[in-house]
């Protein structure tokens, strides 16, 4: 349980780290760039992570699974990678060819054509990052290392290049100098590890369940990122640019939650390898615990701010987007849940084809609510459409789980942390009444709602759960009171 906590203590920088960096980069660059130009690079970028999950074919959650059980084995685990190494970088060329010959074609995309060059490099340099090799090995330290100190080199990089709506190809030209570095940095370590090898390859025994979890995570695509692109066929690049402001903050709050799914894992890959029930009850149910903990407090903290988080990290001339940032505040709760049944729960226990059946279903949902809501209420119907098909799809996943392994539903949980982030209105409120500086309001009341929260958390409600974390820390050891 300690090697445990610490890759979700590092994975969890990590996430903060993709949290606060935004919160740095993404105020100025929607600033600098306005409305338009944030709307087309919206457009490629997401056309770039469709075409990126297309080449991936669902190596990033095949390959962790796959390494986490052959780890222990030097030379089959080099034999796993090279095999998975070699399809990424076939289908990456293959995806290549195709985003080349649609944004070549399509005159909506040909007026941008450096944009999606500047993806069809970022798709090739992907093959070379493998991310999921040092995943299912649990190295959490060296990815949050490495990941942080390349995020802090393009800091500097964003405010001397990006000086205008001119330089759009420049700040996406940063995600492929990070991507390049990120791919290089990897494939060093990796072969230090291990022998990659073209011969004596097994290709045909992984294209089955990869063709499995390819499909699902193609479709799960389609309702993730294609409610940008039907968007921005429907209307115009502004109007993409205020969805894709409000939803970049509210996928922001996705990162911690996607942080434990990730580390638990190759854990539970194991321990259901090994038909330890018990240990894998008790890993799930905290980790639906920490998903309501968690979410709740931060849909209900964007929903509250949604005002001053448009005005402080978009700026004035997005705030159309205040009401789509509400609707959106909610779906990391959603989204949260889905990650423990299908990653945690299904993918282990190797049910890729549940997976599947939900996301072809929240595809459905997706595009018919999006063709029929987004021509009436615009990127307001975009973010009802998001919100409702992963509820829907969460719903699925929760139903195909408790068919095959039973976890609990904490309600109460729920409840009380519903509950007690009510207050977040009461204490915005208050801070009104001092001041309505966006920067100042949004400072004082998260700080204040925070505490709130954790004091409640503790003192009324008596959290085992945080309780149990804080008090393994000396200082805290006070808290074993409260048990």
């Amino acid at each position: 349980m300690t090697i445990l906590r610490k890759n979700a203590f590092y994975n969890i920088l990590l996430s903060l780290s993709q949290i606060l960096f935004p919160l740095i980069t993404f105020p100025y660059a929607s600033r600098v760039l306005g409305p338009e130009a944030i709307g087309a690079v919206s457009l490629a970028d997401n056309l770039t992570i469709y075409f990126l999950i297309f080449s991936g074919l669902g190596i990033p959650l095949y390959g962790l699974r796959e390494v986490a059980r052959v780890k222990h084995d030097r030379k089959l685990l080099g034999k796993t990678f090279s095999e998975l190494f070699f399809i990424h970088l076939m289908s990456a060329i293959i995806a290549v060819c195709i985003l080349f010959m649609v944004s070549w074609h399509v005159e909506k995309l040909h007026s941008n054509f450096v944009l999606y060059q500047i993806g069809m490099a970022i798709l090739m340099g992907s093959v070379f990052i493998a991310e999921w090799f040092f995943q299912g090995m649990e190295e959490f330290r060296y990815i949050t290392t490495r990941t942080v100190s390349i995020r802090l080199l393009t800091i500097p990089l964003l405010f001397l290049l990006v000086n205008g709506p001119e330089d759009k190809n420049l700040y996406f030209g940063l995600s492929l100098i990070t991507t390049l570095i990120s791919g290089s940095c990897n494939i060093y370590f990796i072969t230090k590890r291990v022998k990659i090898s073209v011969a004596n390859l097994d290709i045909k025994k992984h294209l089955k369940p990869l063709f499995l979890i390819l499909s699902s995570a193609m479709v799960t695509t389609i309702y993730l990122v294609f409610d940008t692109v039907i968007l921005g066929f429907l209307t115009n690049d502004t109007t993409v640019g205020y969805y894709a402001a409000s939803m970049r903050i509210a996928k922001i709050s996705l990162s911690v939650m996607g942080a434990v799914s990730i580390v638990l894992l190759p854990r539970l890959t194991l321990i259901f390898h090994q038909q330890d029930y018990t240990a894998a009850t008790g890993l799930l149910n905290r980790s639906i615990r920490f998903v309501f903990f968690l979410s709740v407090p931060i849909a209900m903290g964007i929903f509250c701010l949604s005002n001053e988080i448009i005005s402080v990290f978009a700026g004035k001339d997005y705030l159309p987007a205040v009401n789509s940032l509400k609707i959106l505040s909610f779906i990391v709760i959603f989204v949260g849940l889905a990650q423990v049944f299908s990653t945690q729960i299904l993918l282990p226990l190797k049910q890729e084809k549940k997976i599947l059946y939900a996301s072809i279903f929240g595809v459905i949902i997706s595009l018919s609510l999006n063709f029929t809501l987004i021509p009436i209420f615009m990127h307001l119907g975009a973010a009802i459409s998001s919100l409702l098909t992963e509820l829907v799809v969460t719903i699925m996943l929760y139903t195909f789980t408790r068919r095959l392994f039973l976890v609990s539903m904490p309600i109460h949980i729920l409840l009380k942390s519903f509950a007690t982030s009510s207050l977040f209105f009461l204490i915005r409120y208050l801070v009104l009444q001092f001041t309505v500086l966006p920067v100042l309001v949004l400072i004082f009341t998260i700080g204040l709602s925070a505490l709130i929260y954790i004091f409640v958390q503790l003192l009324v409600w008596k959290n085992k759960d945080m309780i149990e974390v804080l008090s393994a820390y000396p200082l805290l050891g006070f808290l074993n009171r409260l048990k």
